[in-house]
């Protein structure tokens, strides 16, 4: 869909985690498949999606689990987000998930929310990953005085109708606890909720999976997958895989080609970061930012930030739809302008870091996760941005089904279950794309 220059799958994206020391050498070995193989479940994916059911397939069933992604490992979104655990994992309103699913598969949908943050959380704990937690809560801040009416409206459902733990800050209480600046009216918090390094917590899902004897190739793009009775034969770089079962967890990076039911149900969007330099006391006291914890504004075409560790300052926004290198490098310079625009007292800030990913949206405009019909074949995808929350366990929850191949052993939220509408006329994303920017840029400008 996007220019070739994003899907450079042999270069590592030069973000600020990679900046790092972060261990990532000690994997920089891993293989590149050589021969014909032959696995019980192969896993095309090695984000947290694929490492997270491989994991528990082979801590769970003694499975011979193979997985294989076509880039350089660690390539993909798992590694280039911005490391906020929030939620929800859909751009569905509360009103819009009961109309569709109706009031009780939308409380069973925001608990399963909560569930996946907690099992991020404890896949922290169990494997022991040292990966820069900070905050201890998400805030959604009000952009505009009418949308933090709106938040105080939403805290109120979220507490009584959810069990979450909410606490609202009108724009004098937030620019004591949290920051200040030219569109901050106040917020509301949330709980459980936190900030991650991303890469490290990958990594730290990576060794698990390797310890768990699970074969991971890297630089392996799977290029065709044909079905042999009761058997798939997948080819990739000339050789040719035999398993019995197969997992999709490519999320905005999934090809369509590859599997003709996943086909056109995925509009991957890009996404922007960019990283300050290192500021000072004084410099964060100019906005009087002290939270560590991940925000989320609340326009259309929404920003997200968080302070990292070091005092820098990450801030991400939706980025162009053309892909090439030098479209990032245009839509970059219009990002740094927006934040030093909400952000006026850091006109002279310098960017050290930018870089991009896709994140996955679909007709459902929520999470699918499943098997297709009267096929071996899995899949979970469609994490709206929230995939370090959703995605870890989603693929726990797979692994689930791929052992017991029914719905049965998923005990879920409806939202999540089944595949979403094929996208029509897929050759027009980009201009749906486009017409969905413009009136979300339109409605913002308006203070929609």
């Amino acid at each position: 869909m996007y220019n070739n220059d994003i899907y450079n799958f042999n270069d590592l994206p030069k973000s600020y985690w990679f900046a790092q020391d972060n261990n990532y050498g000690e994997f920089s070995n891993l293989e590149t498949i050589s021969q014909n193989e032959e696995f019980d479940v192969l896993i095309i994916g090695a984000g947290y999606t694929g490492l997270s059911c491989a994991i528990n397939l082979s801590d769970k069933y003694n499975l011979k689990i193979c997985i294989v992604d076509a880039g350089i490992i660690g390539w993909g979104a798992s590694t280039r987000n911005a490391g906020f655990c929030c939620i929800p994992p859909t751009k569905l309103t509360i009103n819009q998930l009961m109309k569709r699913y109706g009031k009780e598969e939308t409380i069973s949908f925001f608990k399963n929310c909560i569930e996946g943050t907690n099992y991020t959380k404890s896949l922290i704990d169990k494997y022991n990953i040292s990966c820069d937690i900070s905050g201890n809560q998400n805030y959604v801040l009000a952009h505009t005085e009418s949308k933090f009416d709106k938040l105080i409206k939403e805290s109120e459902i979220y507490d009584k109708l959810f069990g979450i733990e909410t606490e609202i800050f009108n724009k004098e209480q937030f620019n004591k606890i949290g920051h200040s600046g030219k569109e901050q009216f106040g917020a509301l918090s949330y709980k459980p909720g936190f900030a991650l390094n991303p890469l490290k917590f990958y990594l730290g899902l990576l060794k698990a999976a390797i310890k768990n004897k699970v074969n991971i190739f890297h630089k392996t793009k799977i290029i065709s997958v044909t079905k042999k009775s009761n058997f798939y034969i997948a080819k990739a770089n000339n050789k040719k895989i035999k398993t019995k079962k197969i997992v999709i967890a490519t999320n905005g990076f999934y090809q369509d080609g590859l599997i003709k039911q996943i086909d056109y149900r995925i509009l991957p969007i890009i996404s922007n970061i960019i990283v300050t330099n290192p500021l000072s006391n004084k410099e964060l006291s100019l906005h009087n930012f002290k939270t560590y914890s991940p925000i989320v504004n609340t326009r259309n075409l929404l920003y997200y930030y968080r302070k990292l560790p070091d005092n820098r300052i990450l801030f991400g926004a939706r980025g162009d739809t053309d892909g090439s290198d030098k479209s990032h490098k245009a839509i970059s310079k219009i990002i740094e302008r927006d934040f030093k625009y909400i952000f006026p007292e850091w006109g002279n800030i310098k960017i050290d870091f930018t870089w991009r990913g896709l994140v996955a949206f679909t007709s459902k405009l929520a999470p699918s996760i499943g098997k297709i019909k009267d096929e071996n074949i899995f899949y979970s995808f469609g994490y709206h941005a929230n995939g370090v929350s959703s995605a870890p366990w989603s693929g726990m929850q797979l692994s689930k089904i791929i052992y017991g191949s029914n719905f049965g052993n998923m005990n879920i939220s409806k939202v999540y279950k089944g595949l979403p509408k094929k996208i029509p006329v897929s050759s027009l994303r980009k201009i749906y794309l486009k017409f969905v920017y413009f009136a979300y840029q339109i409605k913002d400008y308006f203070k929609l």
